[in-house]
């Protein structure tokens, strides 16, 4: 009873870009962490903030150690940039080992990196023949994103891996956010209020009594 009782459903991960390392000057993605954690934490709502190259395999069994059932659990992921090229993949494949999936990706200009021989393809703009393309895992239910052309590196093409995978962009047509550089859209207080809204829509409200009280029953 005391496993289920203790248990945390909703994760909010956030997940840098490509110089945004642990202990460095506030970024686009800290500032929306800091919104997000006034508005959504709670006793059942737990927040992460993870560079594009952490131990995902360590996070994801954290994730699992906090979920009393694998079915409630609720796990939205912000990434801007090689947090979404590497970062997010990496989680949403170390998640699937649990039967853990993402409910909605979210994703702020995001840059594939390939690792071989060097990640020089990372640079290419979307319009290039050579371009990476980022391919979605089958375990990330949804993505919105948002990117630029101002200037390199810029956001890469997103492809579902399967059918039922849904990816929208967060405004317009493609996503395209005009008078944003790379290194300012993760700023973007219009693109922060979206997610704050779609998040809203999510409902990741807190465990009431009576679901506590069914949950601790059914134990």
């Amino acid at each position: 009873m005391g496993d289920r009782m203790d248990s945390i459903e909703n994760h909010l991960i956030f997940i840098s870009g490509f110089l945004q390392k642990t202990g460095s000057r506030t970024n686009g993605i800290h500032s929306l962490q800091r919104m997000l954690h006034r508005k959504f934490v709670n006793a059942n709502t737990a927040m992460l903030f993870c560079t594009w190259n952490a131990d995902f395999e360590a996070i994801a069994s954290q994730i699992r150690n906090c979920v009393g059932d694998s079915r409630r659990a609720r796990i939205v992921v912000t990434a801007y940039s090689w947090g979404v090229g590497v970062g997010a993949l990496r989680l949403a494949r170390a998640l699937s080992q649990y039967g853990l999936r993402i409910e909605v990706l979210f994703s702020i200009d995001g840059v594939y990196r390939p690792f071989i021989p060097v990640p020089i393809r990372s640079m290419f703009s979307r319009w290039n023949p050579f371009s990476p393309k980022i391919r979605i895992p089958s375990h990330i239910n949804k993505v919105v994103f948002w990117r630029q052309n101002k200037n390199r590196p810029q956001g890469h093409r997103l492809v579902p891996s399967v059918p039922s995978q849904e990816i929208i962009p967060g405004i317009g047509e493609d996503g395209l956010v005009v008078g944003e550089d790379h290194q300012t859209i993760d700023n973007n207080i219009a693109i922060h209020d979206s997610i704050i809204s779609h998040i809203e829509k999510l409902q990741l409200s807190p465990l009431n009594f009576v679901e506590r009280v069914r949950c601790a029953n059914s134990d």
